[in-house]
């Protein structure tokens, strides 16, 4: 009866109202007289890479090399800032790290940008430390979440035609853009980005260090992670379950505490990814050892976001594993979980979270008091959707409103079972019938199925039917069920204009 959406896009990603894909780019504002003279037209949806000066004692322009690896593109258009370096040659770099990040986020808006790079290039060293400030998310915790202070090291003078598309990813993935057209534009510049980064995290210098390849790996499994759900499949996922360990055997937790959080966290999410299309134990079991290591250093008071979705992720992590083994510790401390999570995440600043926690607790609720036989366990559950409802709108969110009404409507069929209320069975069929509606709606034909199942079990238990047996086998009522349409109509306002085609796999093109 209950559905645990992929994690990928779920909740997390923003959806046209009707559910579906969001349009394709719409054409471009004619540029004026003086803008098509000199060869300055712009398009509005053009994604802005902002490079500002990167300290070098002696003083090389790193800016502009960086920035070249952005040019001649169609959708990109970069920008050299006429800033100062947020960074000194006074101090240490990891000592100014906070104040120069919260300096690039300004120049973010200054300048009207969907990313800025900055950085410097270390005296003793021959690398290029590239860092990435865009807008972080703030109601949605996708995959591949870029750490504030993880750098992307390239040689000083870099080719921009060898290390170009692994700065393209880097940078693409950093970005959380909300503008539908420039979303799918950043989505479509990806599936190129991706496919040359893969030759070259494939072939990574001969005398990079283990830092190095580690910070190259972190950046590439964050691109992997950030568009794996455009392609469909778990081959891209995979791919970054390897980068991201290259990336973690590379990092020093002990230098970089937060960085190797974040890697622990974005390992944990591809590795539930796979683990639920799969319906893969060890690797559910994996994804939720990740978690637990990124929150030894992620706490509610210094890191509350990166924490309350990583609890938030653990607890769906061990709700599952319950759901498979029957045991019931997992969803206990699951529970616990979520309401942790609610301390940070609220109705108000993030809406969306929020009402996905409300949901997962409504059904960890739900299965307790199931197996407790307890109808006040079960009220919690009812009440914990009524209250994700008061977000997703059916007119906003369907599939998403349809996954909680479905989940309410089973809470609601177990109350009727244990107090042998029948009310509870006409209330039980009305929200399953709403779901069915809108899966109807929106052609979510396995969902469809699934609802149908429970409506028959509804209506068996009304008084007007003088069989009161459960039809069918009642084990199937508890499992979960995933369905790829769901997942692609919840990934909807994240689609493409066009087909993806995957990156290159390793070792070449595919013939």
């Amino acid at each position: 009866m209950t559905d645990t959406p992929d994690k990928d896009g779920k909740d997390r990603a923003a959806q046209a109202p009707d559910g579906g894909a969001t349009q394709a780019p719409a054409p471009s504002r004619k540029p004026g007289f003086f803008a098509r003279l000199f060869g300055l037209a712009v398009d509005e949806n053009d994604i802005v890479v902002a490079v500002a000066p990167f300290l070098d004692a002696g003083g090389a322009d790193h800016a502009s090399t960086v920035a070249a690896a952005f040019e001649g593109i169609e959708g990109l258009r970069a920008r050299v800032l006429k800033e100062k370096s947020p960074l000194t040659a006074e101090d240490k770099r990891s000592d100014q790290l906070p104040t120069a990040c919260a300096q690039a986020l300004n120049w973010l808006t200054k300048h009207n940008a969907d990313v800025v790079l900055w950085g410097d290039a270390p005296p003793t060293g021959s690398s290029l430390y590239i860092y990435f400030a865009a807008s972080p998310p703030v109601d949605a915790d996708p995959a591949g979440i870029l750490s504030p202070f993880q750098a992307l090291n390239l040689p000083l003078g870099f080719d921009k035609d060898t290390f170009g598309g692994l700065l393209r990813a880097a940078a693409l993935a950093a970005m959380h853009i909300n503008h539908p057209v420039k979303r799918q534009r950043r989505n479509i510049l990806a599936a190129e980005a991706l496919g040359q980064a893969t030759k070259v995290i494939d072939h990574l210098p001969k005398d990079f260090t283990m830092r190095e390849k580690a910070a190259a790996n972190a950046m590439y499994a964050n691109a992997l992670a950030a568009f794996g759900h455009l392609f469909g499949g778990i081959e891209l996922h995979q791919r970054a379950v390897k980068a991201y360990t290259e990336a973690i055997k590379g990092t020093l937790r002990s230098e970089s505490q937060t960085n190797w959080a974040y890697l622990q966290r974005n390992l944990g999410a591809v590795l539930q990814i796979i683990g639920e299309r799969s319906d893969d134990i060890h690797t559910l079991e994996q994804a939720g050892a990740a978690y637990r290591s990124a929150l030894e250093v992620f706490n509610p008071d210094s890191t509350p976001f990166p924490w309350a979705t990583s609890l938030n992720r653990l607890g769906e992590v061990l709700y599952r594993l319950d759901i498979k083994s029957g045991e019931m510790s997992g969803i206990k401390e699951a529970l616990s979980f979520y309401q942790s999570t609610l301390k940070v995440l609220s109705r108000t600043s993030t809406p969306m979270l929020w009402s996905e926690t409300m949901n997962n607790l409504a059904q960890a609720a739900q299965v307790l008091g199931r197996e407790l036989s307890n109808p006040d366990v079960l009220g919690r559950a009812v009440e914990a959707c009524r209250q994700a409802l008061t977000v997703r709108k059916r007119n906003i969110h369907p599939t998403l409103w349809a996954a909680t009404q479905n989940n309410m409507g089973s809470a609601i069929f177990l109350q009727g079972r244990l107090t042998g209320d029948d009310k509870y069975y006409q209330k039980a069929l009305d929200a399953f019938e709403g779901a069915h509606e809108v899966y109807q709606q929106l052609g979510l034909t396995r969902m469809v199925e699934l609802t149908e199942k429970n409506i028959a079990h509804a209506r068996q238990r009304l008084p007007e039917h003088t069989d009161k047996g459960d039809p069918g086998d009642q084990t199937e009522w508890w499992l979960i069920e995933d369905d790829d349409e769901l997942e692609r109509a919840r990934d909807g306002a994240d689609a493409p204009a066009q087909p993806l085609a995957p990156p290159p796999p390793e070792g070449g093109a595919k013939s």
